[in-house]
């Protein structure tokens, strides 16, 4: 059994970077558009949160004035 590999911010930013360059080539297929767009939106959905929780992390850490 394939463990989950943990979430790499870093990874899916240049991911997501890739994706959007690919979108914009002009050679591109319709049902590839599809594919990359999907994947984008769930690795877009991931980076939030994640960001969500280094926030709530963030917050907890930093004492009150």
């Amino acid at each position: 059994m394939e463990t989950e590999k943990e979430f790499n911010i870093d990874e899916a930013l240049t991911r997501l970077s890739d994706i959007n360059r690919r979108l914009g080539d002009q050679g591109i297929t319709l049902t590839e558009s599809l594919a990359l767009y999907k994947e984008g939106v769930e690795l877009a959905a991931k980076c939030r949160e994640n960001l969500d929780t280094i926030e709530k992390e963030i917050i907890i850490l930093t004492p009150e004035e």
